[in-house]
């Protein structure tokens, strides 16, 4: 097997830390950048998950200095690039009517724009070595609409039309890209679900899970290391012409 350097946004929890998990276990050298990786307790946390040391260091998506400097700094210690998983996202409920700017624009910038700027700063090293692998992580959102959800839905809708077009343009130069979508996942930021539904509905938070569990025809909510599995099948050599599709993890449902 080959051993590869990948680059995993918002990789400190939620699905992100799952792919790092799964890309450790293959051997893939793996460098995380969040926001937060410089917080001690963060840094305690990932490495009790993962068992081994990553490279951890703090990334902003939304800042391009940010991210240059982060690519600069992986290539440095452990090589190019040849998997970047996009997995940094953030969500605020809002109705279109009630919509501030700036809950807009935080969540284009970083579910959308972030990944295009890393995107942009790893396909060089890619295309130089004639191989490599995108995954974005998406969402059922991005192909369906809900009220409240405006500018998630918009920015994962956008994310799956970059995964396409990164895919046609990565195609001659070996390098594949994706969209993955799940529906809910159980990760840290499906937490204010569970508050929503819960004071909306007068209910415990264990009740409010279910109801979002029971949402979905299989009666469960997808867990994180589902969507890794997908992200580290792609990343392998057995997925040569898998790319240029939005793949859903959806348990049966449509969001």
């Amino acid at each position: 097997m080959t051993t590869r350097t990948a680059i995993i946004t918002g990789g400190t929890t939620g699905i992100g830390l799952a792919c790092a998990k799964a890309l450790i276990a293959r051997g893939h050298d793996v460098a995380i950048g969040a926001r937060r990786a410089g917080d001690g307790a963060v840094q305690s946390s990932v490495r009790d998950v993962l068992g081994t040391e990553v490279l951890l260091a703090a990334l902003d998506v939304v800042d391009r200095a940010s991210v240059d400097g982060f690519v600069a700094r992986v290539v440095d210690a452990l090589g190019a690039p040849a998997i970047l998983v996009n997995a940094a996202g953030i969500y605020h409920e809002a109705f279109l009517h009630d919509h501030s700017d700036a809950a807009w624009d935080d969540q284009i910038e970083v579910n959308l724009s972030g990944a295009f700027r890393m995107t942009r700063a790893v396909m060089p090293h890619m295309i130089a070595a004639g191989w490599g692998r995108i995954a974005n992580i998406a969402s059922t959102a991005g192909s369906k609409g809900e009220r409240g959800y405006a500018a998630y839905c918009a920015s994962k809708a956008g994310l799956i039309g970059l995964s396409k077009a990164t895919a046609v343009e990565g195609a001659p130069h070996g390098i594949s890209c994706i969209a993955v979508s799940p529906t809910w996942v159980e990760t840290p930021m499906m937490e204010n679900a569970f508050d929503r539904i819960a004071t909306a509905q007068g209910i415990p938070r264990d009740a409010a899970r279910a109801v979002i569990a029971g949402s979905n025809p299989q009666g469960r909510i997808v867990q994180p290391a589902e969507v890794a599995a997908l992200v580290d099948f792609f990343c392998s050599d057995s997925a040569l012409g898998l790319t240029n599709v939005d793949i859903q993890i959806n348990a049966g449902a449509d969001w």
